[in-house]
């Protein structure tokens, strides 16, 4: 969906728009959930989380001057209740230990990022879900983590090195065995 599209049915949603909120929500819900998700290690209260995210911004649409930060509205609306629901959970871990069998939580699917982004801090690996995986702007990025977004292209030049500096060992590794194996092919 175009930004101008997402601009009108934000501003026909602060005028009580019923069909625009279902727009809106049909356009986002999902990446909101697999942000979610993702940053709850796949902790099924994710879902919650999300909606009650949904909920908050029915009452608070009408606070938002600008249309165009929207996306990053709602992305910072996630984490911060991400957050907040870590704090809460923080302060009931002690309850939870005394029930071991809680602590096991359902399998994710494979994660096209998890193997590669393993090495990286939390926040480095927010920043690349944010801008590979949702596809969000730099500048909605900055807006989400609260950070300039001259600092949201340095981590992104210095994550891309480091994964380069990684993958190029496995791809000299791989070339290597790929042209012993023909050689081998070659002499029989």
């Amino acid at each position: 969906m175009l930004q101008a599209e997402l601009d009108l049915l934000v501003l026909a949603f602060q005028q009580g728009d019923k069909a625009a909120l279902t727009a809106l929500y049909q356009h986002f819900h999902r990446d909101l959930l697999r942000f979610a998700h993702w940053q709850v290690h796949g902790h099924p209260v994710a879902a919650d989380l999300v909606q009650n995210v949904w909920f908050k911004v029915l009452k608070r649409v009408h606070r938002l001057e600008d249309p165009a930060v929207f996306t990053s509205w709602l992305y910072r609306a996630v984490r911060w209740e991400v957050l907040d629901w870590q704090k809460q959970s923080n302060q009931r871990l002690t309850e939870v230990l005394a029930q071991p069998e809680l602590l096991q939580a359902p399998l994710l699917p494979e994660d096209d990022f998890g193997d590669c982004l393993s090495g990286f801090c939390a926040e480095d690996q927010l920043l690349v879900r944010l801008f590979y995986q949702h596809e969000l702007a730099q500048q909605d990025i900055a807006l989400i983590l609260q950070i300039p977004p001259g600092t949201v292209k340095s981590r992104l030049y210095r994550i891309r090195q480091q994964l380069a500096a990684q993958i190029r060992p496995v791809a000299e590794e791989n070339q290597s065995a790929g042209a012993t194996e023909q050689r081998g092919d070659s002499h029989e």
